[in-house]
């Protein structure tokens, strides 16, 4: 039976006596009263001066290239312009992709650089592509407009938005107050652009006869040329006189509606003089209806309203771009100039609301974090040593942000869970100062000065170094590739600096101002409570580990082959363990959209979002509490208050959308994501209805709103592409837990190519572009020139189409079969001729949108896990790749699909963070080997890190928690900390073998040495974690793997590293370093 022993004290070792900087540094209080009131006040002048927002601006180089070519076929513009463009732009080094669409009417392409890739010089050499471009596409002639470039944001999402309303003015009338109003918000320091839905734009529309044309035998592009050259002034100089000295110009653009209707457009055989008047109706009007908007708003009838959406520019400070805007509102609503009596507006979405929300949660998580930390101390310390380490938190995070703000950070979510990660690890240092000076003070009996001196010396180097293993751990988290790299990237950076000044503050500011509340007492005073029960516990936990852990090296060896395989049951547990990239979490926005038939026209789209409409209106909890706060209807728009990542038209008769706002959290009965099924099955059930119509709800998701799952389908043929889709698709809804399934084609819609017969049209001498022009105005408005209406305003369009009973004197063109029979085209020499004597028509079908992806024809296959029943993307997709993988052996040569969405972000991001957990290992292994001038005690300081895994594994199993992103952030966090309670316990291990300690009782009281430490440590860092983990759903996974390691590490480690030190450890004794 062994002999029981007490730790012997260890001989002091005689060192010389401090320098005169070093006593002034820890032993007098002026540099730590100025230091102090250094980070205090620079604390508070960083927060207020800090830009706060709830993500941080991502500095990616993204651009989006716009073409518009009105009234154009989608396959047209794929071959003549969007081809043009993707083979000038690929040739650009560090693109991550390229996405395209082309579609009726207009070319879109967004180009997306890698993370890495410098912004300034990518944009600027992509602008440079697309100029090169700019001779291959058609000439402006042919109707294509200027090619829009537009960099854009993460942050290009509107931060505030506004509905204009009035139950008794008419729609011009609001349309004209909503553009004076866009001007204004326009103004408005760091907006960057404001954007108008609902509203209609005032013209001067010249609708044509067609009847009167014909019967006159005037083409529509004899009159268009009579508008455009009879529409000019021009400066004639100045007549160079002395008498005289007036400027002369010809003063000839139309400014009166008379002047236009009485403008001479023909002149018959007769000498008759045709006016604008006898063959067109001219009047001011509102531009061609394209979409309309609507405004219920806590349950109330839909009202028209027009949409106000405010977009600040990037990195610039949300609250005070929001601020500064609703200011103007206010200001412009005492302008009578500006607001029409009788106008009202509300405010539907407030990003400040959301920013102060969040950072008020977060920072309340900070002091309940700070609070809860203190009790332990308090229970762990004396209450003197808990306040100096309870005041010392908040002293560091005020420092935290001083720095932050100096370096052009800003202040968001990720910066203060960054602290809050921090919490734990930086208390250590605090505890372990604190310690030093109570042990000197009140167990030897020394002075303060000597006690603060010999408190730096001994314990300065091992917490610097335990300090340096936690950074190494968590800086390389600042080199995670990608987009979601960037986003978290200010983790680290808020971690490691809260760290570093953590360090500085327990050496400078702790040890010096402790004077005031530990009193200088001479000899050796009674023990506290917690000290007397500390050594009762540590003696008894050392005498059990002697005998049943440290009984000898084979039972230290089975304990170690135990902690193996309970590591090897939790990997089985772990491979059960769902992959997700982001969690669910409440967020109040909502859009909805609908894509009908193509065939349906803006009053079937409205028939179709008035019931929607009063499904989402009167949606409420099983209570009759009303869900939404707001909802806006477009009609002939999409929402787009949720981005859907798509590349979709903004506007067209068959769009119907819906932007909801939930009522806060603390008023409904459930997170938003739960509603969006049972909503989805309501809705679905009035589409039933309309056949080819679908339906997606986009809400917001962590990490992006995209949807998750995306199947990218690329070949050649677009029929064969259709049918594939198909085929993929219909093998995703046989999948339990799949919603919103569709691709980014659409449907079909008819087509009439109408191709010219050239010797007829020779016959009868009619240019193609004359007949182009003269069907074009038969069948929409066009643009021919602009009508100044004085007074400092902005001129208004004169637009050119033609009258049809079918569309009651509203713009548009023929809707009736026997309207297309009376189409006829005008030679110059004014015979009428019939449309089939010089066109042949040809029927067919074509694409709503053909879209690319890295310059190849790709159809994207998207859908949606339904949230809240526990079935994620990671499984839906393991279901669907065997079935993808069997369809792929009947498709055609040059055919293939690769996942995007998710699954794309997840390979880049784990794969990434996978890679920079080997790193921080590496790192933490290479300086431990530097510390303790060998291999075999650094390996058993990171054995400790499987040990943490072991915790958390079967904490996520039990809980059914799924790994995500934000997991592997904790388990790279949690590396550091479990490293750096290890390291004291094996450098205690070794300074009690240097006092001539057995191997075996050196292991065994070594480890209970630092028996409250690890154990406050461990405990301040759990309970700090707890209200993070408890306030929102994204942190819930990274504070919990934190948590459930360092429950298992803290155990087993007491268990297992004394053995492993046992074991792996030679019998002689340690030489002195």
């Amino acid at each position: 039976m062994q002999t029981k022993e007490k730790p012997e004290t260890i001989p002091e070792v005689e060192s010389p006596p401090p320098s005169s900087l070093v006593q002034f540094l820890f032993t007098r209080q002026i540099l730590a009263i100025l230091l102090s009131f250094l980070l205090v006040m620079g604390g508070i002048m960083g927060y207020f001066s800090m830009v706060k927002e709830s993500d941080p601006d991502i500095k990616i180089a993204n651009a989006m290239i716009t073409t518009p070519w009105p009234g154009t076929d989608a396959e047209t513009i794929e071959n003549r312009v969007t081809d043009k463009l993707e083979d000038e732009i690929k040739t650009l080094q560090g693109i991550k992709n390229i996405k395209s669409g082309s579609f009726n009417s207009f070319s879109l392409i967004n180009v997306e650089f890698r993370a890495e890739a410098p912004v300034s010089e990518s944009i600027q050499k992509l602008r440079g592509k697309v100029d090169d471009a700019e001779p291959e596409m058609p000439p402006e002639s042919e109707g294509r407009e200027q090619t829009e470039f537009e960099q854009i944001s993460q942050q290009d999402a509107p931060v505030l938005t506004v509905a204009l309303y009035g139950k008794e003015i008419n729609q011009a009338v609001l349309s004209k107050a909503a553009e004076d109003l866009q001007n204004i918000l326009e103004k408005v320091n760091n907006v960057r652009e404001v954007n108008l839905t609902g509203r209609r734009e005032e013209i001067i529309s010249v609708q044509l006869i067609p009847s009167r044309l014909i019967s006159l035998g005037i083409s529509y592009t004899k009159v268009r040329d009579a508008i455009t050259g009879g529409n000019m002034d021009m400066s004639w100089d100045l007549v160079r006189d002395n008498d005289i000295g007036s400027q002369v110009r010809l003063y000839g653009r139309f400014r009166t509606l008379e002047d236009l209707r009485s403008l001479p457009v023909a002149r018959l055989n007769e000498n008759r003089v045709v006016r604008l008047e006898e063959v067109a109706e001219v009047r001011r009007d509102l531009e061609r209806e394209q979409n309309r908007a609507f405004l219920s708003w806590q349950g109330e009838e839909f009202i028209p309203t027009i949409n106000v959406d405010v977009v600040k520019v990037a990195g610039q400070d949300s609250i005070q771009v929001i601020n500064d805007a609703l200011a103007a509102i206010d200001d412009a609503r005492q302008n009578p100039n500006v607001w029409p009596y009788g106008m009202e507006y509300r405010v539907i979405n407030n990003d400040g609301d959301y920013i102060n929300d969040d950072l008020v949660n977060l920072g309340s998580n900070v002091i309940q974090a700070s609070i809860c930390v203190f009790l332990i101390l308090l229970i762990s310390l004396t209450w003197k040593e808990a306040l100096i380490c309870g005041l010392s938190i908040p002293l560091t995070f005020l420092g935290t942000i001083l720095l932050l703000w100096l370096g052009g950070q800003t202040l968001n979510t990720m910066v203060l869970v960054g602290m809050i990660l921090a919490l734990g690890l930086m208390v250590d240092v605090f505890i372990v100062m604190m310690e030093g000076m109570h042990e000197g003070i009140f167990v030897k009996g020394l002075s303060f000065n000597q006690t603060a001196l010999e408190t730096v010396r001994s314990n300065a180097v091992p917490a610097f170094a335990g300090q340096l293993t936690t950074i190494l751990a968590m800086a390389p988290l600042m080199a995670i590739a990608g987009t979601m790299g960037k986003f978290i990237r200010l983790i680290p950076i808020s971690a490691i600096t809260c760290l570093v000044l953590s360090y500085m503050v327990s050496l400078l500011v702790d040890i010096p101002l402790s004077k005031f509340l530990l009193s200088n007492k001479k000899g050796k005073t009674e023990a506290t409570f917690i000290d007397r029960l500390t050594e009762m516990a540590t003696e008894k936990f050392a005498h059990w580990s002697l005998q049943v852990t440290l009984k000898n090296r084979t039972v230290a060896r089975l304990w170690t082959l135990g902690a193996v395989g309970l590591f090897v049951f939790s990997l089985v547990l772990a491979s059960q363990l769902s992959l997700n990239l982001f969690p669910n979490n409440d967020g109040r926005k909502l859009s909805v959209n609908v894509e009908l038939a193509p065939t349906a026209t803006l009053e079937r789209s409205q028939e179709v979002a008035d019931k929607l409409g009063d499904i989402l209106r009167n949606y409420s909890d099983p209570d009759g509490t009303q869900v939404f706060e707001s909802v806006i209807t477009f009609v002939g728009s999409r929402s787009n208050l949720v981005s859907s990542g798509e590349l979709k038209p903004g506007n067209a008769d068959y769009f119907v959308g819906f932007s909801g706002i939930f009522v806060p959290r603390k008023q409904r009965q459930e997170d938003s994501f739960i509603y969006v099924p049972r909503l989805r099955r309501e809705l679905d059930q009035v589409l039933e209805n309309y056949p080819g119509a679908t339906l997606a709800v986009q809400y917001q998701r962590s990490g992006g709103s995209e949807d998750p799952i995306q199947v990218e389908i690329s070949g050649d043929d677009l029929d064969q592409l259709r049918e594939i889709s198909a085929q993929v698709q219909q093998a995703l809804r046989e999948i339990p837990g799949t919603m919103d399934v569709r691709d980014d084609l659409g449907n079909l819609r008819a087509d009439y190519k109408l191709v010219p017969r050239r010797e007829a049209m020779n016959f009868y001498g009619l240019s193609q572009e004359d007949l182009a022009w003269q069907g074009r105005y038969q069948m929409i408005d066009n643009k021919i020139g602009d009508f100044p209406i004085g007074s400092g305003e902005e001129d208004i369009e004169i637009r050119l189409s033609s009258a049809w009973p079918s569309q009651a004197g509203a713009i548009g063109g023929p809707s009736r079969s026997d309207e297309f029979a009376t189409i006829r085209f005008i030679t110059p020499d004014g015979e009428v001729i019939s449309s089939d004597s010089i066109l042949e028509p040809v029927e067919g079908m074509v694409p709503l949108a053909i879209t690319h992806r890295d310059t190849q024809r790709t159809v994207t296959v998207l859908a949606k896990n339904i949230p809240g029943i526990g079935v994620y993307d990671s499984e839906i997709l393991g279901q669907l790749t065997p079935k993808l993988d069997e369809m792929r052996q009947s498709w055609p040569r040059g055919y293939d699909y690769k996942f995007g969405g998710d699954a794309e972000t997840s390979g880049e991001t784990f794969g990434s963070a996978g890679a920079m957990l080997v790193v921080a290992i590496f790192l933490v292994f290479a300086l431990l080997v530097l510390q303790f001038g060998s291999y075999t005690q650094p390996l058993i300081i990171m054995l400790t890190v499987p040990l943490a895994l072991i915790g958390m594994f079967i904490g996520f199993f039990l809980l059914n928690i799924p790994f995500s992103f934000p997991a592997m952030i904790g388990v790279i966090s949690l590396t550091g900390i479990v490293v750096n309670d290890a390291i004291f316990m094996v450098d205690r291990m070794n300074a009690r073998r240097e006092q001539g300690m057995d191997l075996r009782y050196a292991a065994a009281w070594g480890s209970c040495d630092r028996l409250r430490p690890i154990l406050t440590t461990s405990a301040t860092t759990i309970i700090g974690l707890l209200p993070l983990a408890f306030s929102e759903a994204n942190w819930f996974p990274l504070c919990m793997a934190i948590i459930f390691g360092l429950m298992s590490s803290t155990l087993i480690a007491f268990l297992i590293v004394p053995g492993l030190y046992l074991q792996l450890t030679p019998n002689h004794k340690p030489q002195d370093s």
